[in-house]
């Protein structure tokens, strides 16, 4: 709820701060005084546009705050925190500024935001209602929610149902879309996978084939050079066959000496381990070479088909990936997205029997949701025409139209819910936004607000004059309506009825001041006494007269009575949810 607005250099104001009171706030003021200036600037920061020609004359920029307080589990809070701005202590801080230039500048709790974020923040602290702008109960959406919310637990699980319905049928229609692409350029994807499988799968690759290759390649290319080079070996370790030693026979002739030698001297000791290591290494060397030799081939042709397979394997790196493994592990990427086109249509198949058998499900449900809607909308009809009748529209008929349309899907069902009014007989049902008279328009919102004022979400209700055209019992009736509703939400009402001001438990009087050079408006929140003496002059007129104060008094007194009696019942059903 609004806790405190100021404002400067706005219109007619220099700097005004108000603190309202938590229920039911009365403005009133004589005509011309500039009450809804107030009301106008309180708009700015709730996102409405701003007009630089606003700015008071002399001013560089007119600026506004609000102070609100709010529910730290409610709807303001959650948009706050998916905006990422902080609230403390249930505390919620509006300003706007608007300079000469055209500078526009916006913050919530300190944080810079833009005049669509404010918006989309006020749109849910204030409903301000006047004669000349459409409330938030004119919208068809909001019409339909409140019907809903007439309508209680049965209307709100059949709404989970049609919500989850509605949602996974939008998005296996998304998928379906996705999934009907041209049956032309599927062909075709296809025609290119089959082509770079096969090319891959007939090359037969295995894991570091390439290598083996490259290295056999290297083999064959010097096989006489190697084959030379190892007989040499061969015949220096082993000696040539016309019976010439070779290293090891000589290497053996050395060990005897050193053996010899040691017998009788030790410093020639160690070395026998020496030739013993050298001997054994040397020998196995023989044996390697002679094993080397027998395996060299000399397969005719083979060379060819070793280069012609190296070219195979490089031609697919250039297509297909830098090595043999990325070329095998690409061909297996192939042949998941081959699978995928191929069972396409299956998928595709699927999908579609999925959503022929939820659409039917959800109209299921979509059908019985209007078949309470329907339900609802009858009790809620009469209820409506119940606070018309005490409202002086005794011959209105009020209609909650409810009309199917089979072809929408949505969360809330495929009904358009639409409130219709009929105020005096033989004239049309027309749509509730379409009434032209303002003192109807009035009574009728301020009826639908006494059934809706503990569903509306919004805890800040202005009226603007709404009480134009209304006089004698009306009047004392609209005042107790509008008492009942600030006993649920926070009023603030401008008006120039008696009756209402009354029922005030704030009253702040509006006064337009000035003269030949500058204009100034007051805006002052009355003591008992002073909000006496202004009820009286409401009454009397011009004058206030004797018989003004005292039925001031009275009007007062009945006030004060009424107000007590909802204090009672508030605290007896206290009792009652305590103790059932």
């Amino acid at each position: 709820m609004l806790k405190r607005i100021s404002i400067a250099n706005y219109a007619l104001i220099d700097k005004l701060e108000v603190d309202f009171d938590d229920r039911l706030n009365v403005i009133t003021g004589e005509t011309g005084a500039g009450k809804s200036i107030v009301i106008d600037a309180l708009t700015l920061i709730l996102g409405q546009r701003g007009n630089r020609k606003n700015i008071r004359a002399g001013a560089g920029k007119l600026s506004v705050q609000g102070v609100f307080e709010i529910d730290p589990e409610g709807p303001v809070a959650k948009k706050l925190s998916d905006m990422a701005i902080p609230v403390e202590d249930r505390t919620l801080i509006l300003n706007r500024s608007l300079t000469q230039n055209g500078r526009n500048t916006c913050r919530i709790n300190g944080f810079a935001v833009t005049v669509a974020q404010l918006k989309a923040i006020g749109q849910d602290l204030v409903d301000i209602h006047s004669q000349h702008e459409n409330n938030s109960l004119f919208q068809a959406a909001a019409q339909r929610r409140l019907l809903d919310a007439w309508g209680g637990g049965e209307v709100a699980e059949l709404l989970s149902q049609t919500r989850q319905q509605a949602e996974r049928l939008k998005e296996l229609s998304r998928q379906i879309k996705a999934q009907a692409q041209d049956d032309r350029e599927l062909a075709r994807q296809k025609q290119v996978l089959a082509f770079e499988i096969k090319d891959i799968e007939e090359a037969h690759l295995r894991a570091g084939e390439d290598e083996k290759l490259e290295k056999e390649q290297r083999i064959l290319e010097n096989s006489e050079m190697l084959f030379s080079q190892v007989e040499t070996g061969r015949q220096l370790l082993n000696g040539r066959d016309d019976d010439t030693d070779g290293m090891l026979s000589q290497l053996s002739e050395v060990q005897r000496i050193v053996g010899r030698l040691s017998q009788f001297d030790d410093a020639f000791k160690p070395y026998q381990a020496a030739l013993e290591t050298a001997s054994a290494e040397l020998s196995e060397l023989a044996i390697e070479l002679a094993s080397y030799q027998e395996d060299l081939n000399f397969e005719p042709g083979r060379l060819d088909e070793v280069e012609k397979r190296l070219s195979l394997i490089d031609s697919l790196k250039r297509k297909y990936g830098d090595t043999v493994e990325e070329i095998i592990a690409y061909g297996a990427h192939l042949n998941e997205q081959y699978d995928n086109l191929a069972h396409h249509d299956d998928r595709l198949n699927a999908m579609k029997k999925e959503y022929a058998e939820l659409w039917k499900a959800y109209r299921q449900t979509a059908r019985a949701l209007h078949e309470k809607r329907i339900q609802a909308a009858k009790s809620l009809e009469a209820a409506i025409e119940g606070q018309l009748a005490d409202l002086a529209m005794l011959r209105a008929r009020f209609v909650i139209s409810v009309e199917e349309d089979e072809q929408i899907i949505a969360p809330w069902g495929n009904d358009q819910v639409n409130f219709k009014i009929s105020v005096n007989p033989g004239t049309p049902i027309r749509l509730l936004k379409e009434v032209a008279s303002g003192g109807e328009i009035s009574r009728i919102m301020l009826a639908i607000k006494c059934i809706f004022g503990r569903y509306d979400r919004v805890e800040t209700m202005i009226f603007d004059e709404i009480d134009t055209g209304i006089s004698g019992r009306t009047a004392q009736v609209v005042a107790e309506k509008i008492l009942q509703l600030s006993r649920e939400r926070q009023v603030i009402t401008i008006t120039h009825l008696p009756q209402i001001t009354a029922m005030a438990d704030a009253h702040f009087r509006v006064v337009k001041q000035g003269d030949d050079s500058t204009t100034q408006v007051s805006f002052d929140r009355l003591d008992d006494t002073e909000s006496r003496n202004e009820l009286a002059r409401m009454l009397s007129g011009a004058k206030v007269t004797d018989l003004s104060e005292t039925h001031a008094k009275e009007m007062l007194a009945m006030a004060a009575q009424q107000k007590a009696a909802y204090f009672k019942d508030a605290n007896q059903d206290k009792k009652k949810e305590v103790n059932p």
